[in-house]
């Protein structure tokens, strides 16, 4: 006669149970494993974007990272750095973070200004939703209320380019930082850096090697065509410069000497000779970025929007005209950068 065990009678069977209580336990030690650190360190490393496939940036990896870093002295520079945005949470299990944890933190982060506050919630929200983590009364999510909810502010540019009455007296003090002339200090090599960015409206970082960027090289100058290829820009692809006469004798005097593997600027920081260009032009504040503002807003009253556009190597998101619509050829983004190179000479 076969004996059936009472529990089993009662449709419970020790084994399942067992079986799933062992499955529980390995996924709460996985869930107490994957802390925001361990969780953002896999975003940054495995992300791909959805359109291309490409892995994130470098530069962007390392702002991710940046926000979860404890605060303490940078020796480098002898200054106090302040915790990452993050930090707080850092060492927290997804799963156990909550919506007071997220209110904190961005309340911490206010402090810091609302576009880092923004900034800091954009990447834990990114974080929470690749780990398909659904945070409890979370105030970054459509599902509480709209008063208990954390809006995330659009991000709003401040273009600060060098005043218009004061560019002839900037270009004539660059010039002079570029020749050695008077007594203005500061290298020369980081002069004619200032300038081509002010003359081609590149960012700092793509023209000067930095942490995150290995700079121009001269493999990537091309002098008879009068062009520079800017590789895997911020954007994700490459983008041509067509140099103007002024901004070709300055990349020429420049790369007499080197080799295609050599770079074109070994400056990682003109921040010195900036500085002394801007107080003999009576300016201040104007970063190498500023630069770049200054470019575009010359530029927009010159050229098409379209040839702006694309000098700046800005992609056409949602502007189906420009996207899908206008083509902008090699002579006329050649007479476009022209045009804006003669109207900073002839400032003087």
């Amino acid at each position: 006669m076969i004996v059936v065990n009472g529990e089993l009678q009662n449709g419970v069977d020790r084994m399942v149970l067992s079986r799933a209580a062992r499955v529980e336990k390995r996924k709460a030690a996985t869930d107490a494993a994957l802390t925001l650190d361990v969780a953002l360190r896999a975003y940054v490393r495995d992300k791909r974007r959805g359109k291309d496939g490409l892995p994130l940036k470098e530069r962007t990896r390392a702002d991710y990272l940046a926000m979860l870093e404890p605060g303490g002295l940078n020796e480098q520079t002898g200054h106090t750095r302040q915790p990452g945005e993050l930090h707080a949470l850092a060492a927290k299990p997804l799963s156990a973070i909550t919506g007071d944890d997220v209110r904190a933190t961005y309340r911490a982060a206010l402090k810091r200004g609302d576009r880092r506050a923004t900034y800091a919630m954009q990447v834990l929200r990114a974080v929470l939703n690749w780990h398909g983590v659904a945070v409890p009364d979370n105030p970054l999510g459509r599902e509480v209320a709209g008063r208990e909810r954390i809006v995330l502010k659009p991000t709003r540019g401040r273009p600060s380019p060098i005043p218009p009455e004061r560019l002839a007296a900037w270009w004539k003090a660059a010039n002079n930082a570029g020749k050695g002339a008077g007594q203005i200090g500061g290298s020369a090599a980081a002069a004619d850096a200032c300038m081509l960015l002010l003359l081609t409206g590149c960012r700092p970082g793509e023209l000067l090697p930095g942490p995150h960027s290995e700079g121009i090289k001269l493999g990537d100058v091309d002098l008879t065509g009068g062009r520079i290829v800017l590789k895997d820009t911020k954007n994700r692809g490459d983008h041509v410069v067509y140099l103007s006469r002024q901004a070709a004798q300055i990349v020429a005097r420049h790369a007499a000497g080197k080799k295609r593997g050599d770079v074109l600027f070994p400056i990682e920081d003109v921040g010195k000779t900036l500085q002394a260009i801007n107080a003999a032009a009576g300016v201040s504040g104007v970063t190498a970025h500023k630069l770049r503002h200054t470019f575009a807003s010359i530029a927009e009253e010159l050229v098409s929007a379209g040839s702006l556009k694309a000098m700046l190597n800005h992609t056409p998101a949602g502007d189906v005209t420009h996207a899908h619509y206008v083509g902008k050829s090699q002579g006329q983004l050649r007479a476009a950068w022209q045009a804006v190179a003669d109207f900073i000479e002839g400032a003087t």
